[in-house]
């Protein structure tokens, strides 16, 4: 399935979730409307019709009382309209559904009395109407009766619909919110889903791709490279890349073993007679001849330090790097250490300070050689370099918690601005123009690589015009010193 259908089923399927509920409400919605028209309509009409018509029955009593006391022709008329409005609102109550309840309605009879008492009164039968108007109010009390019992009917049902509306606006309520429930959990799940094949995959394409920015060449064997859609074709792809960068990784790196290698025999044999030279063996020289070579045997030792820091790197590209772990006594280390810069500090003029600790141990399992030269050096030539005359210098080590020891190595130099900060490990990477001025940007790079080697780490702290802190973290036991990289020999003592 292509990465493309795998985004369309789940949007599809999402909509379809979203879609139900709606078309439920709209379904539920429309019966509600059904039932607040009928509502409306037909029971309003009925009410409508049931005051009509009591009011009109009412009208005709009055009528026929004022025709037989005054003989007065507008009541005959008032009379004649209201038995004919009467008859129009029980036609309307018929219509509205309340036939039934209508039945029982007297209005033929008292029809058929008005006109018998408006027969009397023309012919001149005063009393006899009176009296037969008597007869008619039992009439007009049934019709009352009859109409209260519409009126009760009429209420009964709107309350019923009413009901019947709430219990639908409940059951559309409870139900929409069940199906919005549901179609939430089905929506989490086809994100879930979702995430599982197409998020997390690219998730860790990107970490496998930052992972190679920084140098880590090696495709990671859990990519989806089988998986027959786009995903999986950019992984193919960015496995591909990988070998092929692994590919260059090596082939760069033996071109470098291999030319500095070549360039080890010339610089050798022009260090060697620049010694002879300097030493007379070929023969007297003049004062500037003297300078010349001293340039010269300068220049060649640099040159020299730079070929052997471009070993190291090609030996830690190719995971060459091999430590001569032995029993390092951490007092003379540093000791050696303060010695060799010493006198570069007095003759800049830089205070060197040096503290250890009384519970450091008397030995460390370490390479000797790669931490106080790789390492130390490094850091201790970046502090010369960066510190101004009257600065200080400030080597301490300490024991830390569970089994490392900690040396730090501060100065009052110019510091490492915030944006350089992170990229000083970086191989050919420099900081400020004295540094591109005087070296490769190899130095911290080597430390870095040496102590991680070691299974320690360098951490550093810095504030541009204070001054700068490197701090080496190493493991103080010969198990905590990755094996691969170790060549143990006697460290039985290391512990101290």
């Amino acid at each position: 399935m292509s990465l493309r259908t795998r985004l369309l089923l789940t949007l599809a399927g999402i909509a379809v979730l979203l879609t139900l509920p709606a078309v439920y409400g709209i379904t539920q919605h429309r019966r509600l409307a059904e039932i607040v028209s009928v509502t409306r309509n037909r029971h309003a009409s009925a009410s409508l019709a049931l005051g009509q018509l009591q009011a009109t029955l009412v009208e005709l009593d009055r009528a026929e009382r004022s025709y037989i006391a005054t003989f007065d022709p507008d009541a005959r008329v008032q009379i004649d309209s209201a038995l004919a409005a009467a008859q129009t609102h029980l036609d309307s109550l018929t219509a509205a559904g309340y036939a039934e309840w209508t039945e029982n309605l007297p209005l033929d009879s008292i029809r058929q009395e008005t006109a018998r008492i408006l027969a009397l009164i023309d012919a001149d039968s005063a009393q006899m109407a009176t009296a037969r108007f008597e007869q008619v109010k039992p009439l007009f009390v049934t019709s009352a009766n009859a109409l209260d019992g519409v009126s009760e009917e009429i209420l009964s049902r709107s309350e019923a619909d009413l009901n019947r509306a709430r219990d639908i606006s409940q059951a559309a309520s409870a139900t929409t919110l069940l199906a919005l429930l549901i179609a939430l959990v089905f929506t989490i799940l086809l994100g879930g889903w979702l995430t599982r094949t197409v998020f997390t995959p690219m998730h860790r394409l990107g970490e496998a791709l930052t992972k190679v920015a920084d140098g880590a060449h090696p495709a990671p064997p859990d990519l989806p490279y089988d998986r027959p859609d786009e995903i999986g074709d950019l992984a193919r792809s960015f496995l591909w890349m990988s070998q092929r960068l692994q590919e260059l990784d090596r082939m760069k790196a033996e071109f470098m073993s291999i030319a500095t290698h070549e360039l080890k025999t010339p610089i050798n044999v022009i260090s060697g007679y620049a010694e002879l030279l300097d030493e007379r063996l070929l023969g007297e020289i003049t004062d500037k001849q003297e300078v010349a070579v001293a340039s010269i045997r300068e220049q060649t030792r640099t040159l020299s330090q730079l070929v052997n820091e471009l070993l190291d790197v090609s030996r830690l590209e190719a995971g060459g790097l091999r430590l001569e772990i032995q029993a390092v006594p951490v007092r003379d280390l540093i000791d050696s250490v303060q010695r060799a810069f010493d006198v570069l500090c007095r003759q800049k003029g830089i205070d060197l300070e040096v503290d250890i600790a009384l519970n450091v141990p008397d030995a460390i399992p370490a390479d000797a050689i790669r931490l106080r030269d790789q390492v130390l050096g490094n850091l201790m030539s970046n502090a010369i370099k960066f510190t101004p005359e009257g600065g200080s210098i400030r080597v301490s080590v300490r024991r830390a918690p569970d089994n490392f020891i900690v040396i730090e190595v501060s100065d009052t130099g110019s510091g490492i601005p915030d944006d350089q900060r992170p990229h000083i490990f970086d191989k050919y990477y420099q900081v400020g123009e004295a540094a591109r001025s005087t070296g490769a940007g190899l130095g911290l790079a080597i430390a870095n690589d040496v102590v991680e080697a070691h299974g320690g780490r360098i951490e550093v702290e810095s504030e541009v015009g204070k001054g700068t802190l490197f701090r080496v973290w190493l493991p103080a036991r010969p198990e905590q010193i990755p094996a691969a990289a170790a060549a143990v020999e006697g460290v039985s003592g290391a512990n101290g």
